[in-house]
C-alpha cells in the first residue's frame, strides 16, 4: 500500500522544517499529502495561579497566551515557507488527488500537546520527526515516543542531515518480533520502491533462533528481493552495538526497524536500541511498535 497521507507536527521551527522536507521528498514519490498541524499548549487557568502576596493574577497566563500565539504565527509562517520552496500545493486532505502531485495542509488545535498529536496521527499512514539530536528539547523525545507508542502507525525519524528523496538502499533490522514484522508491513512500499535491501540479524549463540529466510521469502512475495545478512556474536560482546556497527557499515538511505522488543518501562530505564537510534539516529529511521 503506497503512503498516500504523511502526518508531521509543527511544534518548534528547526526540528518542523527537517521533518517537513524529509515528508516531501515521499510525498512526491507517491502523490502524497503532508498534514502539517500545530496544537497549542492549554493556558493554565488564572483562578490557579496565587501569588504569596495574595489574590489572583492573570499576568502568567496572558504572557503564556501570547508566547503561544507567536510561536502559532511563526510555525505558520514557516509552513508557508516551505511549501512555496519545494512547490507542494496548499489544499485540504479532502480536497487533494493524485494528479495535484505532493500537496500539504495546515491546522491547529489545542490540548493536551502530547494526547493531540498522537490522536492526529491514527488518521495517517506515517509521521514524520525530527530525531531527537544532542541539542534536542525534550519536546522532541515526548512527540516521539507518544506517536510510536499511541498512535498505531509507524514513525519516520530523520537527523538534520534530512532525507533529500525517496531512500534506495535500506536495511531492515531483524529480530523476529512483533514489532519488527509490523514495521517491516508498514514499510513495504518504501521497500518496493528501493534499489537495494539488506535484512541484518544479530545474535549471541545461546539466544533463539532468528529466521531471515522466511521474512525475506515474504519480501520476495511482495517484489522485494533482500539480501540477508546472520551476524552472531559472542557472549562477551554488546549484541546492540553490534548491530549498530553492521548497520552503519552498509551505510543506508533508511533503517527499518521494530520499537522496543519488550516493556516500555524495563527499556526506559536500561537502555536500548530504540532509544539510542532516538537520540542518535546518523540516518532516517522508520520505526514501528
Amino acid at each position: 500500500m503506497a503512503l498516500k497521507s504523511i502526518f508531521v507536527p509543527f511544534f518548534e521551527e528547526k526540528s518542523a522544517e527537517t521533518a517537513f522536507r524529509a515528508a516531501a521528498a515521499l510525498a512526491k514519490e507517491s502523490k502524497a499529502h503532508i498534514s502539517a498541524v500545530h496544537v497549542r499548549s492549554r493556558p493554565v487557568p488564572a483562578t490557579t495561579v496565587y501569588f504569596p502576596l495574595g489574590g489572583v493574577s492573570t499576568e502568567f497566563t496572558e504572557s503564556f497566551q501570547q508566547a503561544e500565539e507567536k510561536l502559532a504565527d511563526g510555525l505558520k509562517a514557516l509552513f508557508g515557507k516551505l511549501c512555496t520552496e519545494i512547490g507542494a500545493g496548499v489544499v485540504s486532505l479532502e480536497e487533494h488527488k493524485d494528479d495535484h502531485g505532493a500537496t500539504a495542509s495546515w491546522s491547529e488545535g489545542e490540548g493536551d500537546v502530547l494526547v493531540e498529536y498522537a490522536l492526529k496521527a491514527t488518521a495517517h499512514d506515517l509521521s514524520v520527526l525530527a530525531a531527537a539530536g544532542d541539542d534536542a528539547n525534550p519536546m522532541e523525545e515526548s512527540v516521539a515516543e507518544s506517536l510510536l507508542f499511541q498512535s498505531g502507525r509507524p514513525v519516520l525519524l530523520t537527523p538534520a542531515s534530512g532525507l533529500a528523496a525517496a531512500p534506495q538502499k535500506i536495511v531492515v533490522a531483524w529480530n523476529g518480533s512483533q514489532e519488527a514484522a509490523r514495521a517491516v508491513a508498514a514499510s513495504l512500499s518504501v521497500l518496493q520502491d528501493a534499489e537495494t535491501v539488506t535484512v541484518i540479524s544479530v545474535r549471541k549463540a545461546d539466544d533463539p533462533f532468528i529466521n531471515t529466510d522466511e521474512i525475506t521469502a515474504y519480501l520476495r512475495l511482495h517484489g522485494v528481493e533482500a539480501a540477508r545478512q546472520k551476524v552472531e556474536v559472542q557472549d562477551n560482546e554488546n549484541a546492540t552495538a553490534r548491530l549498530d556497527e553492521e548497520i552503519r557499515q552498509e551505510k543506508p538511505d533508511l533503517l527499518v526497524m521494530g520499537a522496543y522488543s519488550h516493556s516500555r518501562w524495563r527499556e526506559a530505564v536500561l537502555g536500548g536500541f530504540t532509544r539510542h537510534m532516538i537520540h542518535e539516529a546518523k540516518m532516517p529511521v522508520f520505526m514501528m511498535r
